[in-house]
């Protein structure tokens, strides 16, 4: 299977799969960058099923297992998207006036942008999640897949892109990247978090105890994450495309931790989380979240350079 990271070919199965309408997809990383992804990978009409509309009324993060919905925690959120807008996503360029998001779902940090004079716009997958933007907040949506954009009406356009949570749920991410890279204005800055539950201390343990038991994990979820990145995945990722990168690595809090399942493997997970967490306060390494912020397009046959920061506290 070709690296999605890296262009390399080789790959080495980890103990976790999915398992889903008859299918078993086994999570499987890259030696050379350390990229992890689903082996087969899920074709692009099952890929659109997944986010139907019970994706966002209980798929989504196992929302069901919180007795909610997307949108009715979206509807809650609204004032904290616009603080989360400013703090976290507008701040890495210095005079945003226009702003993109890649995974726009109903539109309310989009509406969010709108309410603090931004030119928005958005792409969304979910016909569905791209309706009810259009009727809740009057935002019209690029529908479809990021892959698949024409960008011509786009090219040079955006002083911020952002993609929460997102890039993990694409088949080609390196074409979605490199559609980004044309869409950003001159200084524009790209801002993407993605989970990185491979960092932590407990998916290491499981990656050495597991195979010597002779047993594999099955998880709980459909095969939504087609890739699953690390810190060290992360930079080697963007640091084809873009000049300068930051990785910032966080961590859940352990009250604020969602477990997916109450089998042993979980209540075990919830444990190592509170040993996790002074761990990555200290060094800004081993969390579940990442933040990358990539700046100023690489030109062709440029060697690209790469910072990383610690988080703030």
């Amino acid at each position: 299977m070709r690296c999605v990271g890296c262009d390399g070919q080789a790959s080495s199965p980890l103990p976790f799969r999915y398992e889903w309408e008859a299918r078993r997809f086994v999570l499987c990383r890259c030696p050379r960058c350390g990229m992890i992804s689903l082996d087969p990978q899920p074709t692009s009409a099952e890929i659109v099923a997944f986010y139907s509309e019970e994706y966002f009324a209980s798929g989504l993060h196992g929302l069901d297992r919180l007795g909610t919905d997307y949108e009715s925690a979206a509807d809650t959120g609204l004032a904290a998207a616009a603080r989360f807008l400013e703090r976290d996503v507008l701040s890495a360029h210095p005079h945003p006036h226009s702003f993109f998001e890649i995974g726009a779902a109903m539109g309310h940090l989009l509406a969010a942008g709108a309410s603090l004079g931004l030119e928005c716009g958005g792409i969304e997958i979910s016909p569905a999640a791209a309706a009810r933007a259009r009727d809740k907040f009057g935002l019209e949506l690029e529908g479809g897949r990021i892959e698949d954009l024409d960008v011509c009406a786009h090219r040079k356009r955006w002083d911020v892109i952002y993609a929460g949570d997102v890039l993990e749920h694409l088949q080609d991410p390196a074409a979605a990247v490199a559609k980004v890279v044309d869409m950003l204005a001159p200084e524009g800055v790209f801002v993407a978090r993605l989970p990185s539950s491979f960092d932590l201390l407990s998916s290491r343990l499981a990656i050495r105890v597991l195979p010597l038991l002779g047993r594999t994990m099955r998880l709980p979820d459909k095969p939504y994450h087609l890739h699953e990145y690390t810190r060290r995945s992360a930079l080697h990722f963007f640091r084809r495309f873009f000049d300068e990168v930051e990785v910032d690595s966080s961590l859940i809090p352990p009250w604020k931790l969602n477990l997916k399942s109450g089998s042993a493997a979980y209540r075990l997970k919830g444990i190592l989380h509170w040993a996790n967490l002074p761990v990555t306060y200290l060094t800004g390494r081993c969390g579940d979240r990442l933040v990358v912020r990539a700046r100023t397009p690489a030109p062709p046959g440029t060697a690209a350079t790469v910072t990383s920061s610690r988080p703030a506290r």
